[in-house]
């Protein structure tokens, strides 16, 4: 599932019009957020599935955009440190959220580590509306 939505995400937010990147962007980040509060509570395989669907559709959408968004205001000549530095950057907090949702979801249990998660992803939604207000 997460594997088809990436790559249809991927096809869509490379064709996209620079006027729709940032708006979808945020909407992404939204229906993260949502989804990962809905994922707990989920009972049927094809929910399950339609959801990781539109799981890897949003994060390849927003990692395209957000990438793009990175590279036209970082000067030519900083592009592959600035590409390096948050590949390192990503992994880190990758596994340091990892070991945080583990430790939530074990101690407190599953609805809990969903709702760190989209907690997470909704800090990401405020991120990327106030970013879409500092763009020109």
């Amino acid at each position: 599932g997460w594997a088809t939505g990436a790559i249809i995400g991927g096809l869509i937010a490379s064709q996209l019009p620079q006027a729709l990147r940032m708006p979808l962007y945020v909407a992404a980040c939204a229906g993260l957020a949502a989804g990962h509060m809905a994922t707990p509570f989920v009972a049927l395989l094809v929910g399950a599935v339609m959801m990781q669907i539109l799981f890897g559709f949003c994060r390849a959408l927003g990692g395209v955009v957000a990438q793009s968004s990175l590279m036209t205001i970082v000067p030519r000549h900083f592009m592959g440190r600035t590409q390096s530095a948050m590949a390192i950057l990503t992994t880190v907090v990758q596994l340091l959220m990892s070991v945080a949702l583990g430790w939530v979801t074990e101690g407190a249990g599953l609805v809990a580590g969903y709702a760190l998660l989209a907690l997470l992803y909704t800090g990401a939604t405020v991120s990327a509306i106030r970013a879409r207000q500092l763009l020109p």
